[in-house]
C-alpha cells in the first residue's frame, strides 16, 4: 500500500542558521545527512511527493553543489527543485532584502491545487512564527493538508507553533509531525 504524499518546502536559510545557532555549529556540519535524515522520517508517515528548496541567490553556489547530489539521487523518485529568491527593495529603506518567505508562501499557494489527492501532508521546514497565518488559512483550512515541521532547533521553534500544536499526529506512533534537523552522519 502507498503512503499518503507529502509536500515539501524548505526555508534554507532559516532551517541551516537555527541549526548552527542550535550548537551544532558548522564542524562536522553535513547538509547532505540533514536532508537524507529528514527523507528518513518523512518516509515513516508518507511518501514524499515533493521538495522545494527555497534560498536566496547569495546561498547559491555554497549549496548547489550538495543540491545537485541530491537531485540526482532522488529526481525519479519525486519532484526536487532549487527555488532562488531574488531580493526585493524595501520601500522603507530603498535597500535590497531577502525575501524567501514570501517566495515560498506564493509558489506553495500556486502549487497547492495542482497537488490534489496525490498530498495528504505539507512540511514546512522552518520554525519562523511569520510562515503561521499561511500555514492555518491556507494549508490547513483552504486545503485541508495535515502539517508537519522540521526545525533546526528547539529554540527555532516558535512560540506559537508550541503553544498552537498545528502539527498533525504521526498515524503509527501518535506523536507530533516535529522533526529537528539532524545534519551528521548517524
Amino acid at each position: 500500500m502507498r503512503l499518503p504524499g507529502v509536500a515539501v518546502a524548505v526555508d534554507v536559510d532559516n532551517l541551516l542558521i537555527s541549526t548552527a545557532r542550535a550548537g551544532h555549529g558548522w564542524r562536522g556540519f553535513s547538509l547532505k545527512a540533514g536532508f537524507e535524515n529528514m527523507f528518513a522520517w518523512i518516509n515513516t508517515f508518507g511518501s514524499i511527493f515533493c521538495v522545494y528548496l527555497y534560498q536566496p541567490l547569495s546561498q547559491c553556489v555554497p549549496n548547489d553543489k550538495v543540491f545537485h547530489e541530491l537531485w540526482e539521487k532522488y529526481k525519479n523518485e519525486f519532484v526536487f527543485e532549487v527555488i532562488y529568491c531574488p531580493k526585493k527593495i524595501s520601500p522603507e529603506t530603498g535597500k535590497l532584502i531577502d525575501n524567501v518567505d514570501e517566495h515560498l508562501i506564493f509558489h506553495t499557494e500556486r502549487m497547492v491545487d495542482s497537488w490534489g489527492p496525490k498530498v495528504q501532508y505539507f512540511c514546512l521546514e522552518s520554525g519562523d512564527r511569520g510562515y503561521s497565518p499561511f500555514l492555518w488559512n491556507t494549508i490547513k483550512r483552504k486545503h485541508h493538508l495535515e502539517i508537519a515541521l522540521v526545525v533546526g532547533s528547539k529554540s527555532s521553534f516558535s512560540k506559537v507553533y508550541q503553544q498552537v500544536s498545528p502539527t498533525a499526529l504521526h498515524p503509527q506512533t501518535g506523536k507530533e509531525l516535529i522533526h529537528y534537523f539532524l545534519p551528521k552522519e548517524k
